[in-house]
């Protein structure tokens, strides 16, 4: 029986160049140990319009069979999966934040539930009975503020819509992506809000999850985004 093919990909902003070789490096010899049931690979996305990860995916993809790339000049990490995903030749498609936040650990557990039907949407979440999480405490109350936003204006049965490491069916994500709008840090919720509408099963999964120092995200103007896009779905726009 032929493997099941997966493509991870690895959403990269110029800031996230320094230490992309060392990171995914990382990830090829632990998915090279524990992920031998499926015939996977690495999609560096390049995320915006500076250069800077694109040319080190270039060199990494001549020396790696497991390593691809990707170059989208918008930054926004909807922009990278949408390009990424809608173009996979994967059954099973999964990302993870360059910063491996999330311990790889959970990277085979996610993809057994895909791969079993068990759902078509698998999420990491820091908020499950089971969950090991290091962060600060500001960014954890603005963190659970938005989910119970979620869940009281939007409906969503989930307990962290914003966690760096999702999976998804081929079949479903393609169906789910041209129905969104968003294509930028929303995106996360917005393929959530709209796998539960299609009734699409969506689980959300514990991990192991270590605040990173480094971060290319402007937390103020992305807490307004995020506003505005709740209100935008409520009202069906």
């Amino acid at each position: 029986m032929a493997k099941q093919k997966v493509d991870i990909v690895i959403p990269v902003y110029y800031k996230e160049a320094g230490q992309l070789k060392e990171r995914v490096e990382k990830q090829i010899k632990f998915f090279k140990k524990n992920l031998n049931k499926y015939e996977w690979r690495i999609v560096i996305a390049n995320n915006g319009p500076r250069k800077d990860a694109l040319e080190v995916a270039k060199i990494m993809s001549k020396n790696s069979k497991y390593i691809s790339y990707s170059d989208i000049d918008s930054p926004g990490r909807g922009w990278s999966l949408t390009k990424t995903w809608q173009e996979s030749k994967a059954d099973l498609v999964m990302y993870m934040d360059a910063d491996l936040a999330t311990n790889l650990k959970s990277v085979p557990a996610m993809l057994d539930l895909l791969s079993t039907n068990k759902c078509d949407l698998a999420i990491g979440s820091r908020y499950v009975p089971g969950a090991d999480v290091n962060r600060t405490a500001n960014r954890y109350i603005l963190s659970k503020g938005y989910n119970i936003m979620l869940n009281l204006i939007l409906g969503l049965k989930i307990k962290d819509a914003q966690c760096g490491f999702k999976s998804a069916r081929i079949e479903a994500i393609k169906d789910i992506i041209p129905r969104t709008k968003d294509r930028k840090w929303f995106f996360d919720t917005e393929i959530i809000y709209q796998a539960q509408k299609r009734g699409y099963k969506t689980l959300e999964i514990p991990v192991e999850w270590q605040e990173q120092k480094e971060t290319s995200v402007q937390i103020i103007s992305v807490v307004f985004d995020y506003i505005k896009n709740i209100f935008r779905l409520l009202f069906g726009r």
